[in-house]
């Protein structure tokens, strides 16, 4: 029997469908066989986030109606990698929530992990998402709001008899000198963190792309490490050993960053004008001065065409 672990958030946006996309591509390249569940009916959106949004025909709502739908509502991501998409149309309310969840404990017998990513807030779907899974990841931003939010999850989590948890900090800034780890726990008054994952840039980049798991297959894996332990061996690590490997992953971001030089904005190139030498150009976001030289003498010559 495969284990069901939620990923939840008392507040929407902060990663939990990034978290949940990641954690399985880690779990997928250490070996293991994973199924990736949208629980957000109504609004799914991991679908946009694998780049399979375009070979959806049937849904977790179809498989759960009727099981021989079930092998064509399973998308392959890659190797040891499936997803379950959430009906786009239907709501939670609107489900038979039993027939779900007999479908996913059903796909237990398939799969080693089954990650749920859950809606946002409380409501029927997380209470029913909460009645499947035997532990969670509690996702939060470092901010008040969503710290508050987290510790409201946490209580909904204890409600429903669920102890087995872990906090996935997400979004952290790399240059900021006020993030203090243990007043975030106080705030959640939690215990055990997952994961710090660092704000990135690439990661925005990626994931409107639809290529999320590209990154999740490089240096970013590093950083899910703590996590990968506690979802396989059901302990995290000490909160300075997550610490330490935060702040070694983004040393290393920083050192590659530098090790690119800085970026000038002059380059050089032939000038258009005939009595001319070699010029430098100024090159800003794509609009090169040579580009706006060269339109402007083509409309100068259209202007005298036209006269």
């Amino acid at each position: 029997m495969g284990e069901i672990i939620g990923v939840v958030s008392g507040k929407g946006g902060v990663g939990k469908t990034t978290v949940t996309a990641c954690l399985g591509a880690a779990l997928s390249h250490a070996g293991h066989r994973v199924l990736l569940c949208d629980g957000d009916f109504g609004l799914r959106d991991l679908d946009l986030v694998l780049d399979v949004a375009d070979e959806i025909i049937y849904d977790a709502l179809d498989a759960s109606e009727d099981k021989e739908y079930t092998d064509d509502a399973i998308v392959s991501i890659a190797e040891n990698l499936d997803f379950l998409p959430a009906s786009q149309s239907a709501r939670w309310e609107d489900i038979g929530r039993k027939k779900y969840k007999k479908l996913v404990r059903r796909l237990c017998d398939v799969y080693d992990y089954i990650l749920i990513d859950a809606p946002a807030g409380i409501g029927k779907g997380i209470e029913s998402i909460l009645d499947l899974v035997s532990r969670c990841i509690v996702v939060t931003h470092p901010l008040w709001v969503s710290l508050r939010n987290g510790a409201r999850m946490i209580q909904v989590c204890q409600e429903h008899n669920i102890r087995d948890f872990a906090i996935a900090f997400n979004a952290v800034p790399v240059d900021s000198e006020d993030i203090d780890l243990y007043d975030m726990l106080e705030v959640l008054r939690a215990e055990y963190v997952g994961a710090m994952i660092p704000y990135d840039e690439d990661i925005l980049t990626y994931t409107q792309d639809g290529h999320l798991l590209d990154l999740a297959s490089h240096e970013f894996r590093n950083i899910l490490v703590p996590l990968v332990d506690y979802v396989v061996t059901g302990d995290c690590w000490e909160d300075y050993d997550v610490q330490k490997q935060f702040n070694a992953y983004v040393t290393k971001k920083k050192a590659a960053k530098e090790n690119q030089g800085t970026p000038t904005l002059a380059s050089a190139g032939e000038s258009i004008f005939e009595d001319s030498s070699n010029v430098m150009y100024i090159n800003r976001g794509g609009w090169t001065t040579q580009r706006l030289l060269v339109q402007g003498k083509q409309s100068l010559w259209r202007r005298r065409k036209l006269k």
